[in-house]
């Protein structure tokens, strides 16, 4: 399972890239499609809990599901930003990608060690 996931979270990383380079060229997307790269991480989020549970001895993967979590409250405060149509701050966007790089690290490595 830890495969198909690195492959979910690799889709929305490429995808929050997307969004961050049309931000930063003046082109905001839709709020949909950023309801839609938040709404499959949280999906990938639920997952990899429900898989870390099944088999807490992985403990990078258990690592990647915390990290997660901390992308995904700055994925959440970025979001309250495209809500009320306000410029994203780049502090939060880089922090937002660098939490949810590493956790796709992580994963990656507690796959590999699987």
């Amino acid at each position: 399972m830890l495969p198909g996931l690195l492959i979910l979270f690799l889709v929305v990383a490429l995808g929050g890239a997307g969004l961050a380079v049309l931000e930063a060229r003046g082109r905001a997307l839709p709020l949909r499609v950023s309801v839609l790269h938040g709404a499959f991480a949280l999906l990938g989020i639920v997952l990899l809990a429900r898989q870390d549970i099944a088999d807490p001895h992985n403990h990078l993967a258990n690592g990647a599901v915390l990290v997660f979590m901390f992308a995904a409250a700055g994925g959440l405060l970025l979001f309250a930003f495209r809500a009320t149509r306000q410029k994203l701050p780049l502090a939060v966007v880089t922090l937002h990608a660098g939490f949810a790089l590493t956790a796709i690290l992580l994963l990656g490595l507690g796959w590999l060690k699987g």
